[in-house]
């Protein structure tokens, strides 16, 4: 059975502009109880402006991309709620942040995610302040992020850089089950007064998996028009799918074991349209795609593919749009400003798992084939993104341009 695995971790790093004279946080889980979810909170504002803000990272990023607007969402949530208030009107025209009840709908968000972990999906996201062992954010800021997020606190002596990133580092591999190593290093975290860090853990399951013996080698046209050959995976016969005809491109669900998350693939009719298909939409199209879709047998040809984004300064794409290394947060503390911001993600796509889910798929075998009434064969650069149905929130979204990067 086909598991995919995708982890996604960002940070945001702050700094003192002065000494720091407040009392030592020794908290290790949040500091205020986690609130339930309100149904009343502007969730599908929060998401529309979450989404349309990932896309604008995933355009920013060249290449083979990966990354997690979810997740991005969710770390700027809880940042915003110790920014200055010129910081936290740039976080909002950004991020498309709702004006009321900002925290309430992140929070509802985040709680809904938590029930996509079912059968053999799961799904995971967490939040961990680590504050240098001298210095507090302010109570409101803590209360919040424990209410709200579900933020422990976790001190740390950020005086001692190695110490501290190799804390950092073991609390999100542990997160990230291993696929995020390293996020950190010495030079990072040194002699700075908090560290906010944001994981998603995603592993699931196909629906209809792929069978290991189809899979085979063969020829896929990479962005710049060179051929490469890699291991594809392919339906014994026609799949009972949904799909959607674009302009310009094939779109196709993948449905994952226990029904609240699916891949959907988009790949243009031409090896080189890739950048107009994308143009060509936006994010509210990407998660629009399962209300359009049409229900029909899909002859479909992807290959395993794994991709790594390594921690990416995430000023590079934000300073343009007006957010840059300096703005202040004093809702965290007096004088605290930000340093730097991480984003980073890794995804694989395969067809192992276990032999009960090879059995299942190998009984297609004793059946004749349906007519398909689309056949995708994924052999050149596409686009694809994993989403929630329910709220819409989009948890991965990617750019595959050449599989053997």
């Amino acid at each position: 059975m086909t598991k995919l695995l995708g982890s996604l971790v960002l940070l945001c790093l702050f700094a003192a502009a002065c000494g720091s004279s407040a009392t030592t946080t020794t908290a290790l889980e949040p500091v205020a109880d986690r609130l339930p979810a309100d149904p009343l909170a502007p969730t599908p504002d929060w998401v529309a402006g979450t989404n349309a803000a990932g896309w604008d990272f995933h355009r920013h990023l060249a290449g083979n991309a990966v990354s997690s607007p979810v997740s991005l969402g969710l770390a700027f949530s809880l940042s915003r709620a110790g920014a200055s208030e010129d910081t936290g009107e740039m976080l909002d025209e950004i991020f498309g942040f709702p004006k009321v009840d900002l925290h309430g709908a992140a929070n509802a968000v985040d709680l809904k995610l938590a029930e996509a972990s079912v059968e053999s999906t799961t799904l995971e996201v967490a939040n961990r302040l680590f504050p240098d062992d001298e210095f507090s954010p302010l109570p409101e800021f803590l209360e919040n992020a424990g209410a709200h997020y579900g933020a422990a606190v976790q001190p740390v002596d950020l005086d001692d850089g190695a110490t501290a990133a190799d804390t950092i580092n073991g609390w999100v591999s542990a997160a990230t089950r291993g696929l995020v190593p390293t996020i950190v290093t010495e030079q990072v975290v040194q002699r700075q007064e908090l560290v906010l860090v944001n994981t998603v853990y995603l592993k699931a399951d196909w629906i209809e998996p792929f069978l290991p013996e189809l899979t085979s080698d063969g020829p896929f046209t990479t962005g710049d028009r060179r051929v490469v050959t890699v291991p594809f995976m392919r339906d014994r016969e026609p799949v009972h799918r949904r799909f959607v005809r674009l302009e310009g491109a094939d779109a196709v669900e993948l449905a994952y074991q226990g029904g609240r998350l699916a891949m959907w693939l988009v790949v243009p009719h031409d090896s080189g349209r890739l950048a107009a298909v994308e143009e060509s939409l936006d994010s509210r199209d990407l998660t629009g795609l399962g209300v359009i879709a049409q229900e029909g047998y899909v002859d479909l040809t992807m290959p395993k593919w794994e991709q790594t984004l390594p921690p990416t300064n995430l000023f590079e794409w934000l300073c343009p749009r007006g957010f840059c290394a300096g703005a202040p947060f004093d809702g965290i503390a007096p004088g605290i400003f930000i340093t730097a911001a991480l984003h980073g993600a890794k995804v694989i796509v395969d067809e192992k798992g276990t032999e009960a889910a090879a059995a299942t798929a190998m009984a297609f075998d004793e059946s004749a084939g349906p007519q398909a009434d689309l056949t995708v064969v994924a052999d050149r650069p596409f686009l694809w993104a994993i989403v929630h149905p329910e709220t819409g929130a989009l948890l991965f979204i990617g750019r595959l341009v050449d599989p053997t990067a």
